[in-house]
């Protein structure tokens, strides 16, 4: 598929979840580039860079995507014919996607581990990673609940819920408001991440916040899972995470004339209420991060 259509795509939300929009941009991209009819090496590289830019501003709070579209930059950077150059472009599309997956695999290894029977996990949103590890921990014969919010305006906390379900784990649905009247209820607050910034907080679906603040106070324990794929290097610069504000009509088709709507898309939690993250290079404290993104300066 097309550059232009998976961003279009990607903007409509008919592509989800961080990895999801990683994957799918990326072979979008390598797409492209092997139907290129550029004459030139020069002509091939604008042409990269005009999609991976077009790609980037689909959903600007996502480093997972941008850190995959940097990784073909550099491939190709160093290529000094075309053919090695769309080449180049296809491999690493694929080196990355299999990174990710390798990761993600990994990182169920790991969160299976803080799956204990008879606790109740609490969730917000649909993250692929953390369905993965409590079903992963179902089949492991762990026995568990979980609390699951719908996740407004866009439900995708009901995605969860069927996931979950599907696999005959026993879910109670909540509205996202009432996460700190059953947060008490909770040993543990497992959330993914869109992107966590070089100081360690945790940019997530919009609700995150609120959630850990009221696991704080509760003493929940309130943990992360995601790949390091996902940490931003731009924000070891000083830049801030953009935060995605979408379309008001998702909140409300039909407002009363002259009714104000926000709808930012994501929020930032800040790592004194992040227990741990949970990577493919283990448990880590948010206070790590900054530590692994100057290791992996080749971003």
């Amino acid at each position: 598929m097309k550059s232009k259509t998976t961003a279009q795509r990607i903007k409509r939300l008919e592509i989800q979840g961080a990895r999801n929009i990683a994957r799918k941009g990326l072979e979008a991209l390598a797409f492209d580039a092997r139907r290129s009819k550029a004459k030139t090496l020069a002509a091939f590289g604008k042409e990269v860079e005009k999609n991976s830019a077009l790609l980037a501003g689909a959903r600007p709070t996502e480093p997972a995507l941008r850190n995959g579209l940097a990784l073909v930059q550099s491939a190709l950077a160093i290529e000094s014919s075309l053919p090695g150059a769309k080449e180049a472009v296809a491999e690493a599309t694929t080196q990355y996607a299999k990174q990710m997956e390798e990761a993600k695999k990994k990182i169920v290894q790991v969160g299976v581990k803080r799956i204990r029977s008879g606790m109740t996990v609490f969730t917000h949103c649909h993250s692929s990673t953390v369905t993965a590890i409590l079903v992963a921990a179902w089949k492991k014969g762990k026995r568990f609940d979980v609390i699951n919010t719908e996740t407004r305006p866009r439900f995708q906390g009901r995605i969860t819920a069927r996931e979950l379900v599907g696999a005959g784990i026993p879910v109670t649905h909540i509205v996202d408001s009432a996460a700190r009247r059953v947060m008490n209820e909770a040993d543990l607050v497992l959330v993914g991440a869109d992107a966590v910034t070089a100081e360690g907080s945790l940019v997530n679906k919009i609700g995150t916040s609120m959630i850990a603040l009221a696991a704080h106070e509760a003493r929940t324990e309130f943990a992360s899972a995601c790949e390091t794929f996902k940490f931003d290097p731009l924000t070891l610069g000083g830049e801030d995470e953009p935060i995605e504000y979408r379309s008001p009509k998702e909140v409300w088709a039909r407002p009363p004339r002259g009714l104000s709507i926000r709808n930012p898309a994501f929020d930032v939690t800040p790592p004194e209420y992040i227990d741990y993250i949970i990577t493919e290079e283990g448990i880590i404290p948010p206070s790590e991060v900054a530590h692994i993104l100057r290791e992996r300066a080749r971003w």
